[in-house]
């Protein structure tokens, strides 16, 4: 053979199945933006669509911050792609997140990607207001702090830790779930499953064996068995132990009340989405204070000098109480979780669809396209914030403009539909901040984390600290 034959031989080879290659990607491109609204002027808003079928779910899994950042320099506050099998529109901005928010009902409603609603389940709690068991929650946040101050040694891996306090917090308050009744190895094989069904949540809706969703449903599984134990414990028994009521329990006598009759599979569902709210996500925020209380030590100290005005820094014979009302005056520590929650959002967006085709500063948005409004990208754009990249609570000090701020800080999402855990973490974070800064010192072994989202933000690290008891000097 010819060395012109060879050639083309080797041009057949690879071109062709690029050429094929390419092709497909453009078709897939024009079958997904055919489902523009003709009838609507307007365009549809720049961007791409990806890889046919998958779209552009396995960049953004893989590459997350780094992904969503290239998407905003490249195209703006608006652009469409494909994410977890559906044609989808990001939004930021708080001009544009107030528009999506506000439309809650009327042009935008609550859907959370195919993989998340068939492992979660498709019932859904709108709200909980719980602020109720700060007791337990300080109980609970003081033990930990005490074994991880006794049995620490010279390195702690902060976010697993923190992560496995916030479930048994959640457990217990959430769920009315004891100590006892899962044991060191049932409590570990909760949090393990837990955990291996937030990795899959935001997964292709592939159903097949060793697929994320797949491997989310079994861990799901895993935690319905356990909550179902728990409900038929709760129904056999007329009074909770203690007199205690948790929200799970709140949640069946409401139910009851309303003379509906208690749905297992959805008091199950409700029952997981109240760990995930409660727990995953508070998780993160906590770490995230950790870690910015121990690279900004002048901050830290600012709290005390707050505790100690509130007489909260003083010998446990002389401690005021720590009750919701002493809470609500530690207005410095507030900021501080604001701040904190300004920096590193937990939970990168909300998901909507369009009820119908909605205009959104002079793009279309089809009806039946998803709709993510992107959390901290808005926080990162915000015009209301100045020194965006600097860790200053005292900006929060100085009340905003309400109607600017309302939508430029958006941590827990907003509108009709906001976190479903909001109340019980901001009571929490309080507790556990006041908690931390009169109990401990800490050093952050490895300097200013790097942090990833998978779903929920986290230290690639683990957050390695050493921890040694607080002296009490401010």
């Amino acid at each position: 053979m010819g060395f012109s034959a060879l050639v083309a031989s080797a041009l057949c080879t690879f071109l062709l199945p690029l050429l094929l290659f390419l092709a497909a990607v453009k078709l897939w491109d024009l079958y997904c933006v055919s489902g523009r609204d003709r009838s609507c002027p307007l365009p549809l808003p720049p961007g791409t669509m990806g890889l046919p079928f998958f779209g552009e779910t396995l960049q953004m899994v893989l590459q997350r911050r780094k992904f969503l950042q290239m998407k905003r320099r490249k195209y703006g506050f608006i652009y469409k792609t494909h994410l977890f099998g559906r044609p989808t529109v990001r939004v930021m901005g708080a001009e544009n997140v107030r528009h999506i928010l506000l439309g809650e009902h009327r042009l935008v409603s609550v859907q959370w990607p195919a993989s998340v609603r068939t492992i979660l389940g498709s019932g859904c709690l709108s709200n909980l207001h719980n602020g109720q068991h700060k007791h337990r929650k300080k109980e609970e946040v003081s033990a930990c702090l005490a074994r991880w101050l006794r049995t620490a040694g010279p390195c702690l891996l902060v976010y697993p830790e923190v992560k496995r306090l916030m479930f048994r917090i959640a457990m217990r308050i959430l769920l009315g779930f004891q100590p006892r009744q899962a044991g060191p190895d049932g409590e570990r094989q909760l949090v393990e499953a837990f955990e291996e069904m937030i990795r899959n949540l935001f997964s292709l809706p592939i159903d097949v064996p060793f697929s994320g969703l797949y491997r989310g449903l079994r861990a799901r599984n895993i935690i319905h068995a356990k909550i179902e134990e728990n409900i038929r414990a709760k129904m056999a028994c007329k009074e909770p132990e203690g007199g205690y009521k948790d929200a799970l329990q709140l949640l069946m006598e409401h139910t009851q009340g309303n003379g509906e009759q208690l749905n297992m599979q959805e008091l199950k569902e409700s029952a997981t989405e109240l760990l995930f709210g409660g727990h995953e996500t508070t998780a993160s925020a906590a770490t995230s204070l950790i870690a910015f209380l121990g690279l900004h030590h002048d901050v830290l100290q600012k709290v005390r000098k707050e505790l100690q005005v509130k007489g909260l820094l003083c010998s446990p014979s002389q401690e005021k109480q720590l009750d919701m009302e002493v809470l609500e005056q530690l207005k410095y520590t507030g900021c501080v979780i604001k701040e904190t929650l300004r920096l590193s959002p937990p939970v990168p967006g909300g998901f909507r669809v369009a009820l119908k085709t909605l205009e959104l500063n002079g793009y279309q948005i089809p009806k039946g396209w998803n709709v993510i409004y992107s959390i901290c990208d808005t926080h990162d754009v915000a015009d209301l914030f100045t020194d965006k990249d600097e860790f200053n609570p005292d900006r929060f000090m100085s009340p905003s403009p309400e109607d600017s701020s309302r939508f430029s800080f958006i941590p827990f999402g907003g509108g009709l539909r906001s976190c479903v855990g909001k109340e019980f973490a901001k009571v929490l974070l309080k507790i556990f901040t006041v908690e931390l800064a009169r109990s401990c010192d800490w050093q952050l072994l490895n300097g200013p984390p790097t942090m990833k989202t998978g779903p929920i933000v986290y230290p690639v690290d683990n957050l390695p600290t050493k921890f040694i008891g607080f002296s009490g000097q401010i």
